[in-house]
């Protein structure tokens, strides 16, 4: 029979699972739409939707690790992958409190869903900027980060905020990281009767009218 613990672990465990499943949705094809973006401006749309809803995925998974029962905030892989991710609740912050934001004298210089900027796909030496939202004088617009000791990007694709630029790939490699981690830790120290399963059970109810 499980314990009040087990369940609260078993709990953070669904809570894990999903959201990493959520963040790599988010991140699989991230950078392909975005290259879409030059010859159909549509396809920003679903860029922006893909750029915040990671944000916000990747929050929850701060927000559940740090609740799991008997996982340090001080262990090295805890301690590593909230400082790889801390910009995240930076983010997630604007965009939960944006009516503040709007409100703010004088205004944020900065577009109200971000600076959405990607490398080109066939020039590596070439990144873009979707100049979105109105073009109000004194709007800037933060770009891809070059990195010239590497001689790389430090992601193909960026977020700008404030003047900082949330870069997608580096912080992915993080939250795969930690993944592995945290998942195996949770399931050795949980019964043996709990395990995912990769189908699902469906529940499934049908509405009989009176005479049939």
């Amino acid at each position: 029979m499980l314990t009040a613990l087990d369940i609260r672990k078993v709990r953070c465990l669904d809570g894990l699972h999903y959201s990493f499943q959520l963040v790599k949705h988010y991140y699989a094809g991230l950078w392909e739409t975005c290259c879409k973006i030059p010859t159909d401006h549509s396809e920003a749309i679903p860029a922006l939707a893909a750029c915040w809803g990671f944000i916000d995925a990747l929050h929850r998974i701060r927000e559940i690790a740090q609740s799991i029962p008997g996982l340090s905030a001080k262990h090295q892989e805890m301690r590593s992958f909230l400082g790889a991710t801390s910009l995240c609740e930076d983010y997630r912050h604007y965009i939960q409190h944006l009516r503040e934001e709007l409100a703010k004298n004088p205004p944020n210089t900065f577009p109200v869903w971000g600076a959405l900027s990607w490398v080109d796909e066939s020039n590596n030496h070439r990144a873009h900027t979707a100049m979105l939202g109105a073009q109000v004088e004194g709007i800037q617009y933060t770009g891809c980060v070059y990195d010239t000791w590497e001689k790389r990007w430090v992601s193909k694709v960026c977020l700008g905020v404030g003047g900082t630029s949330f870069n997608f790939d580096p912080v992915f490699e993080s939250v795969i990281r930690f993944e592995h981690f945290v998942i195996h830790h949770l399931r050795e120290s949980v019964s043996e009767e709990v395990r995912l399963h990769d189908k699902l059970p469906i529940l499934s109810v049908d509405i009989m009218r009176a005479g049939q």
